[in-house]
C-alpha cells in the first residue's frame, strides 16, 4: 500500500473532492476549501455513484465525504474508493449519532471524522490533519470507535517489530509522518513503509483504524488525563 508523504513534500495544491448532496452546503465547502492557497477542489458531487466515478477519474488526494447520500452511505462510497485507490484520504462528515455508524465508516477506510455542525476552520484543520498523517480524535470518540469494531484475532499485532510498535505508538500520540521521521532519525519513506506494514498486520484500512485496533488489543492505551489523543 502506498501512503502519501507529509505536506512538506507537496509541490502543488492538494486536490480535494467534495461529496455532499445539499447544494448550499457543498458550495460553502467549495468556497472555503478553494480559499486556501494550497488546496484545490477538483470536483463536487452528491451521490455514492458519482463519488466513486469522480474519484476514479480525478484521483483526489482527499475526499470530504458526507455520510448520508441519496443512493447509499458515505461508508459504502469510501469502501469502493479505497478498494481502488488506497492512498486517497477520506474525511467523513457525520453527526456522530451512532457508534455503529462510526465503526462502519472507520472500517471502510476513513482517515478522520468531522461533525456536521463543525465550523469551517475545523473542516480545514481536519483536512490538514489527514494530509499530515496524524491520528487525532477525542477520547470519547475513540471509545465509541473501539466498541463497534469488528472482532479481530486475539494475537493480532503480535508480529509487529519493535520499530513498528514504536511507530504505532507515535501515531497514537498524534504525531505526523514528518514528526515521526524526525524523532526516529529516519526518512519519511521509511516511516511510510513501517506504517504500511502496521496497516497490513493490524488488518486496517487507515492509520485511524490501525490505532483503534491497537487500542482494542491493548497495544496502546488511551490517556486518562486528556480529552484528546492516546498514550
Amino acid at each position: 500500500m502506498q501512503l502519501p508523504d507529509g505536506p512538506d513534500q507537496v509541490d502543488e495544491p492538494v486536490s480535494i473532492l467534495i461529496v455532499e448532496d445539499q447544494d448550499m452546503v457543498a458550495e460553502a465547502f467549495r468556497r472555503v476549501i478553494d480559499g486556501e492557497d494550497d488546496f484545490s477542489v477538483v470536483g463536487v458531487v452528491g451521490s455514492v455513484h458519482d463519488a466513486v466515478q469522480s474519484a476514479r477519474v480525478l484521483h483526489p488526494r482527499v475526499v470530504v465525504m458526507d455520510y448520508g447520500l441519496p443512493d447509499g452511505t458515505g461508508a459504502e462510497a469510501t469502501k469502493q474508493i479505497k478498494a481502488e485507490q488506497p492512498d486517497i484520504e477520506v474525511v467523513m462528515l457525520t453527526g456522530f449519532s451512532s457508534g455503529a455508524i462510526l465503526g462502519e465508516a472507520l472500517e471502510a477506510g476513513c482517515s478522520g471524522f468531522l461533525p456536521k455542525e463543525a465550523n469551517f476552520g475545523e473542516l480545514i484543520a481536519a483536512i490538514r490533519t489527514v494530509i499530515a498523517g496524524r491520528v487525532q480524535v477525542p477520547q470519547d470518540l475513540m471509545i465509541a470507535l473501539v466498541a463497534h469494531l469488528r472482532p479481530h484475532p486475539g494475537a493480532l499485532g503480535s508480529d509487529l517489530t519493535p520499530r513498528e510498535a514504536e511507530v504505532l505508538h507515535l501515531l497514537a500520540t498524534g504525531q505526523s509522518t514528518t514528526e515521526i521521521a524526525t524523532q526516529l532519525f529516519v526518512s519519511i519513506h521509511t516511516v511510510r513503509n513501517h506504517i504500511a506494514n502496521i496497516l497490513s498486520k493490524l488488518q486496517a484500512n487507515s492509520r485511524l483504524e490501525a490505532v483503534a485496533v491497537a487500542v482494542q488489543h491493548g497495544l496502546v492505551e488511551m490517556r486518562a488525563d486528556s480529552g484528546e489523543g492516546l498514550a
